[in-house]
């Protein structure tokens, strides 16, 4: 036991050692721009991104009004690609320590239309599959914008973009029972943002649903085909209380359900009526930022036998910006269906653009941590004029 803590607390420092002299690193490199939308409005990278692909206030403000900036454009790339390369210290049953996948961002322009395109290229022995697959405009007189076709809900963390570590967060990825709709898997349907001041609210109507991953994944197989048989309905609050130069603060609700049509092998199809409610709260302060979620589910019907499962999970994280393009972040994760599962996860990130540097560690209950790690990279396909 001595030795196998001694190889850890080495690891740690090594871990720690690495961290910083990245963040050496790159305070004296240049942040150099990574398109599709930066060589659009003649942008560096850091203007969106805090560490690729994680948005900064900036960013968000771009994305909320979809990808538009009252400035010149100009050319751009047709696309562009993401390829990340992943190590695991201890791989899940069927893979790899090293294993790759891209994805294809693209983006284009039709009037007040943005199109916008991620394609992963698969990975791990999964297929290449859109992802996301959307049309967004917004309309700056009332403040709102509105996408159609295949979106992720607005989660306060993206599941399968914005990605600041590589463990997923717990609930977000959540099957209940033989429900196999998690929060996190991309939806059909039309979403519509309007903000009111300080207030912003979402309302989505969704008629169907992706299921897979973001850079791919060998499927797996369930045994069961699933559809929508009523629209999911969802209701997203978010309300800023405190906004200044140095400070930040906001609390939000979610609302949302539908119902599930399910088909077992082997057994007549059931429908599941589900609902999802989510508390969320987040304060940033300089360089600290505090975000933490709740969520509660019920499914009257989990099973096809009349099992109403409850369902709960959340997080929170804290993270620390030593410097505009790195952070140090510790989560705890948390969530019951119905069995409960928990780990903490300790992580730090360093941007040298186009490159962003990921380490973590995971740690859960009565099991020994182990090491995960990414180097992500983000390049043009060939311009357009």
């Amino acid at each position: 036991m001595a030795q196998t803590c001694g190889g850890s607390s080495l690891r740690s420092k090594l871990y720690v050692a690495a961290l910083a002299a990245l963040f050496v690193l790159v305070e004296a490199a240049p942040a150099s721009a990574i398109p599709i939308f930066a060589q659009r409005y003649h942008l560096r990278c850091g203007q969106c991104h805090s560490v690729l692909p994680e948005l900064n206030a900036f960013g968000n403000y771009f994305r909320s009004h979809g990808y538009r900036l009252p400035l010149p454009e100009h050319g751009t790339t047709v696309f562009a690609i993401r390829y990340q390369m992943e190590y695991d210290e201890h791989p899940a049953a069927g893979a790899r320590q090293w294993q790759g996948g891209g994805i294809v961002l693209g983006s284009g322009n039709i009037g007040p239309i943005t199109l916008f395109l991620h394609y992963n290229l698969g990975a791990a022995g999964g297929p290449s599959a859109t992802y996301l697959l959307f049309a967004a405009g917004y309309d700056a007189h009332t403040q709102t914008l509105v996408r159609g076709g295949l979106f992720e809900l607005p989660l306060a963390q993206s599941p399968g973009q914005r990605l600041d570590d590589l463990q997923q967060y717990g609930y977000y990825g959540a099957h209940v029972g033989l429900n196999n709709l998690p929060l996190s898997s991309p939806r059909w349907g039309i979403m519509a943002e309007r903000t009111f001041g300080n207030f912003k609210v979402d309302a989505t109507a969704v008629f169907g649903s992706y299921q897979g991953s973001a850079y791919g994944g060998k499927p797996i197989a369930t045994g069961e085909t699933t559809w929508l048989t009523q629209p999911e309905l969802g209701l997203w609050l978010r309300q800023t209380l405190v906004q200044s130069q140095h400070a930040e603060a906001d609390v939000g609700g979610t609302v949302l359900g539908g119902s599930l049509g399910i088909l077992p092998t082997g057994r007549l199809p059931f429908a599941d009526l589900y609902q999802r409610y989510g508390l969320l709260a987040h304060a940033s302060y300089g360089d600290l930022d505090f975000q933490a979620e709740q969520w509660y589910g019920d499914d009257h019907d989990a099973d096809g036998f009349l099992t109403n499962q409850h369902s709960s999970g959340g997080y929170a994280r804290l993270k620390y910006y030593p410097i505009p393009h790195a952070y140090l972040g510790v989560r705890y994760d948390a969530y019951a269906n119905p069995f409960i599962n928990r780990d903490f996860v300790y992580y730090g990130a360093v941007q040298i653009a186009p490159f962003r540097v990921l380490m973590q560690e995971v740690q859960q209950p009565g099991q020994h941590p182990y090491l995960s790690g990414a180097l992500t990279v983000a390049f043009p396909g060939p311009l357009k004029y």
